[in-house]
């Protein structure tokens, strides 16, 4: 069945409604925002209203949001039309900053205050009005999350955000507020509905219960490092280092991170082990979902909650984080969900080894 797409400026000011689209999918992320893409035969109702920086809101769910920001034409061999606009969700606008400070920015707390800190500065309430943006809000802190030390300096804040949630393991995500007038950031706090636990009805995704019709393990190795040599301040040999991790013999995989802002063996043992947390071990479960009422998307279960995964054909039950939901809306419409750690791109690892090899 399909959606309901709401369309509004950022001054929440509505210009449309469309629900006979050709297609629209949603992709629901944990740790990072999310993204859309619509396709939509030109001529129908508020196509003309497609435009960029638009915000569209699907089933009037103020966490199913995003921003317009890319749109083409296309023409196919019969004549037909097809407007395909895409973008973020409402916090893929966190690329547009980057942490601007004379010095690095640091501050210790809960994994929810730090991030909420870091929006603060560079969207709500920066100390250069044009950096903000008026119509943005961060709901109350609650403390929520593990408590951690940060830095940062000149890094674009999305990547920032990012790197706080992967490390604490909390989700974050932007709504468009509508009664408010704002978007509004806050964290998002998974359940366990494990089998491991005893407190809410289990949530299992298995061939055995008719819910789950396709499934890909990943369990890689390549990208693996246990044990991080942290250099801090200094050059060569004056340089301060510091080991971070633990491995012995073959089991032991090294790696040079570079922490050169670090001001004490404290902070450098803090920054190594999240620098380190990067390299790690890549185990996820992918699937895609059946509707067949055993468990009830966003009821029973949604985006982060951790859940059991089940195959016993392949001897493997895991249980692990919901991180990615891609919700599909065409003729036959489904869910796929991703668990587990992301598998990175080349160019995000090639990024992340070349910021471990500066100031050797």
């Amino acid at each position: 069945m399909k959606s309901s797409v709401r369309i509004l400026d950022t001054a929440f000011n509505l210009h449309g409604e469309i629900d006979d689209y050709e297609s629209l999918q949603m992709i629901r992320r944990y740790y990072r925002p999310g993204e859309f893409e619509m396709h939509i035969a030109i001529g129908k109702q508020s196509v003309d209203q497609l435009q960029k920086e638009r915000v569209i809101i699907v089933n009037n769910q103020p966490h199913k949001s995003g921003i317009i920001m890319h749109s083409e034409i296309n023409q196919d061999d019969k004549g037909g039309e097809i407007l395909t606009v895409r973008g973020p969700t409402l916090g893929g606008v966190f690329d547009r900053r980057i942490t601007v400070t004379d010095n690095y920015d640091r501050i210790k707390g809960s994994a929810e205050t730090v991030m909420k800190y870091y929006v603060n500065n560079h969207i709500v309430n920066g100390i250069y009005p044009e950096r903000r943006i008026p119509f943005f809000a961060i709901a109350a802190d609650q403390g929520r999350g593990k408590q951690t030390p940060w830095q940062t300096r000149f890094e674009p804040l999305n990547e920032v955000v990012q790197g706080i949630a992967e490390w604490c393991d909390i989700g974050w995500l932007v709504k468009c507020d509508i009664n408010l007038k704002k978007w509004v950031f806050d964290v998002l706090i998974g359940r366990d509905l494990t089998v491991d636990q005893h407190i809410l009805p289990p949530v299992i995704f298995s061939h055995e219960y008719d819910n789950i019709q396709s499934q890909q393990f990943v369990d890689s190795d390549l990208q693996f490092k246990n044990v991080g040599y942290a250099g801090g301040k200094g050059e060569d040999a004056n340089r301060l280092i510091q080991v971070v991790g633990s491995g012995s013999g073959l089991n032991r995989r090294e790696v040079f991170l570079d922490c050169s802002s670090a001001e004490s063996v404290t902070e450098l043992t803090d920054m190594g082990n999240q620098h380190l947390s990067g390299f790690k071990q890549i185990r996820t479960y992918d699937g895609k979902i059946l509707s067949t009422g055993s468990f009830v998307y966003e009821r029973d279960w949604d985006l982060g909650d951790v859940i059991t995964q089940r195959n016993q054909k392949w001897g493997l039950t895991m249980n692990s984080r919901i991180t990615e939901v891609k919700e599909i809306y065409e003729p036959a419409s489904s869910l796929e969900i991703s668990l587990g750690n992301e598998i990175p791109t080349i160019t995000k690892f090639v990024k992340q080894l070349q910021s471990n090899v500066k100031r050797r």
